[in-house]
C-alpha cells in the first residue's frame, strides 16, 4: 500500500517538474538559463527517489 502511496507522489512531483520546465522554457528568452531550474533539478530527483523506492522489497 505505501508503495503505490510513493509511486503517485513521485509522478505527482514529476508533473509538477515538467510543467514548471516547460513554462520556464517558454517564458525565458532563447540562450538564458531557466530562473528556476534549481528547484526542477530538486523536483526531478525527489520523483525519481521515491519512485525507485517504491520498487524495495520492503514495501511490497
Amino acid at each position: 500500500m505505501i508503495a503505490i502511496v510513493f509511486v503517485v507522489t513521485a509522478m505527482a512531483l514529476l508533473i509538477v517538474a515538467l510543467v514548471l520546465f516547460v513554462r520556464g522554457r517558454r517564458d525565458a528568452p532563447q540562450g538564458t538559463p531557466l530562473p528556476n531550474g534549481r528547484g526542477i533539478l530538486l523536483l526531478t530527483l525527489a520523483g525519481l527517489v521515491l519512485a525507485l523506492a517504491s520498487q524495495l522489497p520492503v514495501f511490497r
